[in-house]
C-alpha cells in the first residue's frame, strides 16, 4: 500500500462528514459553538521546526511498504536466532563510493537490522555493489554474487545507473523476479537514488515495485523538496555529482530503518502472492554466467584460441580471457534465447575490437574502445531470440586489430 498521507486524508473526510452532519441536523439540538469549532479546525500541521521538516523528509522516503509479509517473516527469523543474510546489489552507491566500506548505507543498514533484530552473530552481510554497472549486468551476476549466499533480504539499487529503454526495464524486472522465485522466499527492498541533475530511473522501477507489491524507499522523493525549498543543498548530501557522502549514506540508512519500523508494525496479514504475469518482461530471468574462474553447465568453452585466462584488474571480474595475438577464435557452445558478452571497455586507443559469429555467420563487431568507458566491466546483448536455440559462438579479433587489447570477462545466457 502506498503511504500518500493516508491518515490526513481520512481525518479530513471525517471532519467534512461531521461538518455536513452539523449543517443538516436540527439547529436547536446542536450548540452553535460546535459548528464554529468544526469550521475552523485544521486537519494537519505543517512542519515548522528543523526536526519536523526532517521527519517529513523521512516519511516521504517510504514510497510504499507493499506487502510486508516476507520482510516481517525475515525479521522474526532473525529474532529467533536463525541465520539471516542481508544482501545488496547495485552500482557504486551500494559499493560505497563517496564514503568507506564501513560507512556506506549498505553496511549501516545491515548493522541496524542486526542490532535491532539479531541475537548476536546470526545476521550476515553480502555487498555486491559494483561501480558503473546497471541492472543489465546485475541480473547476469545475481546467481554468482548474491543468490549463491541464499539471502533472506535483498536490496536492489540501480536507479541512477539504468536507462529507461526496454532492455533496462526487462533486466530490472528479471532481477526482481529471479530473487522473488528463490525457494527461501527472500524479501526484496527497492532503493531509488537520484543524481545532482535530477536524473533517476525510478518511474518505471516504481511500476515494477507496485506490480510485485514490494517495499520501496525513494531518496529522490525524500530529498528533492529539501533541495528545491532550500533546506538542504546538494553538497550537504554529496561531494560529487552522483554519490552520497558519509552524511548522505547515514540518511539512506535512516530511510531504510524507517521502512523496517513501519513494516514491522504493519497490521497487514495478507500472504504474499507472486503475480502470474510480468509488468514489462522477464526475458533475462535466471541468467547463467561463465567466467574464466567460474564455469557454468549451461555454457561450455570449447577452445580459448588466441586468448588466455589471466588476471584482469577489473573490479568484480578478477580474471579475463585476454587476447594474446593471432587469429584463433575463442569458442563456446550453449543453448539459450539470449547471449551476452561481458568485456572490459575504456576510452583509449589501446582498446581493440572483436567479431561475434553464430554458427559460422558473423553477427556483429564489438569495439571495446568507448567514449564513456573507464576500465569497467560492461555487458552487451548479442542475441535475443523468441525461443531457445543451440548456438556455436566464436569470438574473433577483428581484422586490423593488431596488438590492441581485448579482455573478455565472461559470457551469460538466458533460457526462458
Amino acid at each position: 500500500m502506498k503511504l500518500k498521507k493516508i491518515i490526513p486524508a481520512i481525518t479530513a473526510l471525517l471532519m467534512l462528514s461531521a461538518c455536513t452532519g452539523a449543517e443538516n441536523s436540527d439547529s436547536s439540538a446542536v450548540p452553535e459553538e460546535t459548528t464554529t469549532i468544526c469550521e475552523t479546525e485544521t486537519t494537519t500541521k505543517a512542519p515548522e521546526t528543523p526536526e519536523e521538516f526532517h521527519q517529513a523528509m523521512v516519511d516521504r522516503s517510504l514510497y510504499s511498504v507493499g506487502n510486508p509479509s516476507r520482510l516481517k517473516a525475515k525479521i522474526e527469523q532473525a529474532r529467533s536466532g536463525e541465520k539471516t543474510t542481508i544482501a545488496y546489489i547495485g552500482g557504486s552507491i551500494t559499493e560505497g563510493v563517496g564514503t568507506t566500506a564501513d560507512t556506506c548505507y549498505a553496511r549501516l543498514s545491515y548493522e541496524a537490522f542486526r542490532d535491532s533484530y539479531g541475537t548476536g552473530d546470526n545476521v550476515e552481510y553480502v555487498n555486491a555493489g559494483l561501480s558503473g554497472t546497471p541492472s543489465n549486468l546485475g541480473v547476469l551476476r545475481a546467481e554468482r554474487d548474491i543468490l549463491s549466499a541464499k539471502p533472506d533480504v535483498v536490496f536492489i539499487e540501480f536507479a541512477v545507473n539504468d536507462g529507461q529503454d526496454d532492455i533496462a526495464k526487462e533486466s530490472y524486472e528479471s532481477l526482481v523476479r529471479t530473487v522473488l522465485e528463490q525457494d527461501n522466499q527472500p524479501a526484496i527492498i527497492l532503493l531509488f537514488n537520484v543524481i545532482e541533475s535530477g536524473y533517476t530511473a525510478q518511474a518505471h522501477m516504481k511500476q515494477i515495485g507496485e506490480h510485485y507489491a514490494l517495499p520501496m524507499v525513494s531518496a529522490a522523493d525524500a530529498l528533492t523538496p529539501e533541495f528545491e525549498e532550500g533546506r538542504m543543498t546538494w553538497k550537504d548530501y554529496s561531494n560529487d555529482q552522483s554519490h552520497p557522502n558519509t552524511e548522505g549514506h547515514k540518511l539512506l540508512c535512516e530511510f531504510i530503518s524507517n521502512l523496517y519500523s513501519v513494516a514491522e508494525n504493519s497490521d497487514d496479514t495478507a500472504e504474499y502472492e507472486l503475480p502470474a504475469a510480468p509488468k514489462f518482461g522477464t526475458a533475462y530471468k535466471n541468467a547463467a554466467m561463465a567466467t574464466p574462474e567460474t564455469e557454468n553447465e549451461k555454457i561450455t568453452v570449447t577452445s580459448t584460441g588466441s586468448f588466455e585466462a589471466v588476471q584482469s584488474g577489473t573490479s568484480g571480474f578478477p580474471c579475463s580471457w585476454e587476447y594474446k595475438g593471432g587469429s584463433e577464435p575463442l569458442k563456446l557452445s550453449t543453448r539459450a534465447n539470449s547471449l551476452f558478452v561481458i568485456y572490459k571497455r575504456n576510452n583509449t586507443a589501446a582498446m581493440g575490437s572483436f567479431d561475434v559469429y553464430l554458427n559460422g555467420a558473423k553477427l556483429k563487431t564489438v569495439n571495446t574502445m568507448q567514449s564513456d568507458g573507464w576500465g569497467e566491466a560492461f555487458s552487451q546483448q548479442i542475441i535475443k531470440f523468441s525461443e531457445a536455440k543451440d548456438m556455436e559462438i566464436e569470438i574473433v579479433p577483428s581484422e586490423g586489430n593488431g596488438d590492441k587489447a581485448i579482455q573478455i570477462l565472461g559470457f551469460a545466457v538466458c533460457e526462458n
